[in-house]
């Protein structure tokens, strides 16, 4: 009898019923990584005396590069508008897919609304490809980035 009961309590069923981590109260949460951000945002303003970049390896000059790229309308001053465009790119600085637009304030002045937008994407056709690192095009390939462009030029 003896033997029958140190059997029962050697095998691998009985060791998981004395177990504490069988008793729910006992479960520790697993631990999680913590989360990445949703993406990678920056802000471009009009500026006459933006630098062109020549090679880019760092994440802050690829807003920089854009924003050099981008040339409001003439003429239209502070119109107030607001576009911003959620868009990734390929290891070779290649816009990836269609940029997606999820958000639009239309300013003051409608006849202006039509040549922004078409600033905007000018601004991506006259830059792209990026001049990315072979590093930093690697490291950034897929990741979302939003571009918010702000007309906040004096009239």
């Amino acid at each position: 009898m003896a033997a029958l009961l140190f059997a029962a309590m050697a095998s691998p069923l009985a060791a998981q019923v004395l177990s504490p981590s069988f008793y729910p109260d006992e479960w520790e949460e697993p631990r999680q990584p913590p989360p990445l951000p949703e993406g990678l945002r920056g802000t471009i303003r009009p500026r006459s005396d933006a630098p062109k970049v020549e090679r880019i390896d760092r994440i802050g000059q690829i807003f920089q590069a854009v924003q050099a790229c981008w040339r409001p309308p003439a003429g239209s001053g502070y119109s107030g508008q607001e576009i911003t465009l959620r868009l990734s790119f390929k290891r070779n600085g290649e816009v990836l897919g269609q940029p997606r637009i999820t958000f639009y304030k239309a300013g003051s002045q409608a006849e202006q609304r039509e040549p922004f937008t078409r600033a905007v994407r000018e601004a991506f056709e006259r830059c792209t490809p990026l001049p990315f690192t072979e590093s930093l095009g690697r490291a950034i390939a897929g990741r979302i980035f939003s571009f918010r462009f702000v007309d906040a030029r004096p009239m």
